[in-house]
């Protein structure tokens, strides 16, 4: 790097920095001498020295000729420091305001591959400031299990909820531990809400993932009452003491049969097609939920 490149990454041009340099280095010169020492040619050197006037830089001494003297290098750099930091100031303001505009817009982003995703969902964690809620199974957990410490660290309120068997202290876990939960759902959900206005949510299929993060107000609360409502459903089927060590998904939907007919719910209530129909060829038909 030539010896006027620093001054020229600090906003001097180049013929500004060759006439400060030719100037800190002999101290007292007169346009001519200027001209010759720094390298400027004489039609420019005077509209680069009145520039550097003008700025500060130099001090003009009138006469016939007039001489020319620098500002001291240590009081240049001082003020460029303060100049610098008041600018990254304004700058951090103008960008924070700049931001804060941009989220308060309820858009949809889509985050395509698990991958993806798990660093995004250890961002939101990383950045949770009071609640996270997470519905999550064991493999994404295990992803997720380093932010998730850091946030309990903090001092984050945490709620898991999971059909599988996780445990985590410092969190507060609703686990069904159900030993084969892979045979409940054709698919494995990921469920973040993150300081209950920001949610994460999508199904795991590897690299063919499409997971959704907003900050809509619809969709956080959606996915809020969805974590809410498999809550309220695990604490209803431990009182009824159905919450055994060891259940399987057909002691499971056996128990959620039960209970169905117990709460008068239907067979043809409203349901989750694509999850009722897996769920029958997995474990047989409507009927054989019921049997043991």
């Amino acid at each position: 790097m030539g010896d006027t490149s620093y001054l020229e990454n600090l906003g001097f041009s180049q013929n500004e920095a060759k006439v400060y340099t030719a100037l800190l280095k002999n101290k007292l010169l007169n346009g001519y001498e200027i001209a010759k020492l720094s390298g400027v040619s004489r039609s420019l050197v005077y509209e680069v020295i009145n520039r550097l006037v003008g700025k500060g830089v130099l001090f003009r001494l009138e006469g016939e000729p007039s001489y020319y003297t620098p500002l001291e290098y240590g009081k240049l750099i001082e003020r460029m420091k303060r100049e610098h930091e008041n600018n990254i100031n304004k700058a951090e303001e103008y960008l924070r305001n700049l931001a804060g505009e941009e989220e308060s817009h309820d858009y949809v982003m889509n985050i395509v591959g698990i991958d993806k995703t798990i660093r995004k969902a250890a961002a939101l964690i990383d950045g949770a400031q009071e609640e996270i809620s997470l519905s999550v199974w064991q493999e994404e957990f295990m992803l997720l299990k380093g932010a998730l410490r850091r946030a309990i660290e903090r001092g984050v309120k945490i709620y898991l909820f999971t059909f599988e068997d996780i445990e985590m202290d410092g969190c507060i876990v609703f686990s069904y531990r159900i030993s084969d939960a892979s045979q409940l759902f054709p698919y494995r959900r990921l469920t973040l809400v993150v300081d209950s206005d920001q949610c994460l949510t999508g199904e795991n299929s590897g690299d063919r993932s499409v997971f959704t993060y907003t900050k809509n107000h619809a969709i956080v609360s959606l996915a809020t009452d969805e974590i809410v409502l498999n809550i309220f459903w695990f604490q209803y089927m431990k009182k009824k003491g159905v919450l055994r060590a060891g259940n399987t998904a057909k002691d499971f939907l056996h128990d959620i049969e039960n209970m169905a007919k117990e709460l008068n719910i239907g067979s043809d209530m409203t349901k989750n097609l694509m999850v009722y129909d897996f769920q029958r060829r997995m474990h047989g038909n409507e009927e054989g939920f019921r049997e043991r």
